[in-house]
């Protein structure tokens, strides 16, 4: 007798549609009211999901109650505490931000029967606190609610159009703040990462893997359980556009934070989250637009036994199959253990145990494949997975901190907004804007800017906070970044950049301004420069896995015949470098300078239409008896300046007219 056949022998006379469909009654409907006594409150509701959307309180959602949570409300005192979903923050404000009590605007723009759509809007003013960012202001961020009936997924589209004259750069922050079973202390917080689905709790603030409540995800999806009671919420956003979950265990709050998004006037950024209210489900290994899945596994005699929890996202799958397969973490075996089959899958989860036979030596990877047919014919195929241990421990190679089984981390599809035209306004004096990480004072290159002539520079700088490391200072719109001639970026990480000013950046030498790296702890192999239009841009490579060291003897340095800059440079002999990134130029570019090996010292793009310098040397070290370091070295900083000539297109003496 087949599996499938098992379970619905199992099941006798009650079918197996009936027993797991979520769909509603014939005749379900959703719909939204707005009582004229209470008009800042809007009520959504069908079969099985009833939301109050409080416009007093930011358009959050006061009051959420489920009919597989037996009505229960999950939201908490949001008339004195935090209570509420759907909580609109700028990160850079902080919380509680703007928009925690503002007073939202509304229409109904569909009260049912078959779906129910609200619309809610406000316009930023930038202003938190008595401190107005410029940045943030003016935007009109608009949320719109939408119930379908006989499903209980709430979908939320928030889209964020920049009404100022200029543009904006804006970082969003989604709050949810609720609770199961009214104590306050008993939720888990779950999400994907490299090493498998992370978790962490009260008892557990810290997972197993470092993260507290900040972590990196691979995937589109952060959730939050009642392992007791097993109710869970699964929120579904777009992995493209997050930065980073942050679960609160503290204060009870499921978030997340969007990446930087640049907003040119007249724009619109949109992204969207869809909240799923889950009974069942005591945790969650994958969560998607199809199916929510969470399996625990241990060693039994004979094998490995793998208890799953599966169910539909919305709607029903049709001959469902699970399938569920364990391979070697470190390869070497794989075994297959028996298909679960069900006629129809719904939104009510399908629990079931599989003994996996003849397992190899731990630690293992157990991987689900679930299978079936959606609506209107749509053919489904699912994959997730996650590591087990058992005795061999946690998925963490403890000399590298690295996963054993790495989960892959996919390539964001960014789609960045950008204005019409991206013309270079190019002034005189020529302007350079200095982004000054660490030790970037160290190089000589404000010693160089002097050299350079007449010449008005403004800075950038590093900084650090809760979200780590991150500037301040950078333009925030196109119009301020095109308004420079070149960009000197001084131990700068991709991360610091984000994606978005990666993108402006790229946008801004292909427009003719010029770029200017320099070395350092946090930059070349020390980081990665995510965005492939950005990285593209970088005249070398390196060894992604950390590409600097001290040299085995001081260095001396020394000009190549073909170079475009320092025609007039002669070093003397004193300049001297004792730590280097070890890198190799990309095809096409030039190397300039050398360290006495032949190293490159510094290489600049050999595409006149692009113009990029990148230096190779580290500040570090003192410069033995007789010796400067390079920074300090005059012929180091006419170098430097003849570069910045270069960069600025202005070689000659001569330089583009401005616009």
């Amino acid at each position: 007798m087949s599996t499938f056949r098992t379970i619905h022998a199992a099941l006798g006379l009650l079918s197996v549609g009936a027993m797991f469909m979520a769909t509603g009654p014939a005749g379900a409907e959703a719909t939204a009211t707005r009582d004229t006594a209470a008009p800042a409150l809007i009520v959504m509701r069908n079969e099985a999901l009833r939301v109050e959307i409080n416009l007093a309180r930011g358009a959050h959602v006061t009051s959420c109650r489920y009919k597989g949570f037996e009505d229960a409300e999950i939201v908490f005192d949001w008339q004195v505490e935090n209570g509420g979903l759907f909580k609109d923050l700028w990160y850079l404000q902080g919380w509680p931000g703007e928009f925690d009590k503002r007073l939202y605007e509304a229409e109904i723009v569909k009260a049912g029967p078959d779906e129910a759509v609200v619309r809610t809007w406000t316009v930023s003013t930038g202003v938190a606190g008595n401190v107005r960012k410029e940045d943030l202001a003016d935007i009109r961020l608009e949320k719109t609610f939408s119930l379908r009936a006989g499903e209980r997924a709430l979908r939320v589209d928030y889209a964020f159009t920049n009404q100022a004259e200029k543009g904006r750069r804006i970082a969003f922050w989604s709050q949810h703040a609720f609770d199961f079973d009214g104590q306050r202390r008993n939720s888990a917080y779950w999400r994907p990462t490299r090493f498998g689905a992370d978790w962490i709790a009260a008892e557990k603030p810290s997972s197993e893997y470092g993260y507290w409540y900040v972590a990196q995800v691979n995937a589109g999806w952060n959730g939050t359980t009642q392992r007791q009671r097993r109710q869970g919420l699964m929120f579904l956003m777009d992995y493209n556009d997050l930065m980073q979950v942050y679960d609160n265990v503290a204060a009870n709050t499921t978030e997340w934070m969007y990446d930087d998004v640049a907003i040119p006037a007249g724009k619109t950024w949109k992204t969207a989250v869809t909240l799923i209210p889950t009974e069942g489900f005591a945790g969650y290994t994958y969560g998607g637009p199809d199916v929510i899945g969470y399996f625990e596994a241990r060693e039994v005699p004979g094998g490995l036994r793998v208890e799953h929890t599966v169910a539909a996202t919305a709607g029903e799958l049709k001959d469902a199959i699970v399938a569920t397969e364990v391979v070697a973490a470190r390869g070497g075996w794989q075994v297959k253990g028996d298909d679960v089959g069900v006629a129809v899958l719904g939104t009510n989860p399908l629990p079931h145990a599989v003994v996996v036979p003849g397992i190899g030596p731990m630690p293992c990877v157990v991987k689900v494949t679930v299978t079936g047919t959606g609506a209107e014919g749509r053919p489904v195929k699912v994959e997730y997975a996650d590591y087990v241990g058992g005795k061999a421990g946690r998925n963490q190679d403890l000399v590298t901190l690295d996963p054993i089984f790495p989960f892959p981390v996919p390539e964001k599809q960014k789609q960045y907004l950008k204005p019409d035209r991206i013309v270079l306004r190019r002034a005189i004096p020529p302007r350079v804007l200095f982004v000054r990480g660490l030790w970037g004072e160290f190089h000589g290159t404000d010693a160089a800017l002097k050299r350079v002539g007449e010449v008005a520079v403004a800075d950038a700088w590093m900084k650090r906070s809760a979200l780590g490391e991150t500037l301040g200072g950078f333009p925030a719109s196109y119009e301020d970044l095109l308004g420079y001639d070149a960009v000197i970026l001084a131990n700068v990480s991709g991360p610091m950049l984000a994606g978005v000013g990666q993108e402006m950046l790229a946008d801004f030498v292909k427009a003719g301004g010029g770029l200017l790296f320099l070395g350092g702890d946090r930059t070349y192999g020390q980081t990665q420069f995510g965005n492939p239009n950005f990285a593209r841009l970088l005249p070398l490579t390196s060894d992604p896995a950390g590409d600097y060291g001290r040299l085995k003897a001081p260095s001396g340095l020394a000009l190549t015949k073909a170079t475009p800059v320092g025609a007039g440079v002669a070093f003397s002999g004193r300049e001297t470098v004792l730590y280097a990134h070890a890198v190799r130029p990309t095809d096409g570019s030039v190397v300039v300078a050398t360290l006495a090996d032949g190293a490159p010292a510094l290489i600049v793009s050999g595409d006149d239409a692009v113009r990029v310098a990148a230096a190779t040397l580290l500040p570090f070290g003192e410069a033995p008896a007789g010796k400067v370091l390079y920074g300090e070295a005059d012929a180091w900083q006419q170098l430097m300046a003849d570069t910045l000539k270069w960069l600025m297109r202005q070689e000659g003496g001569a330089r583009p007219a401005p616009r």
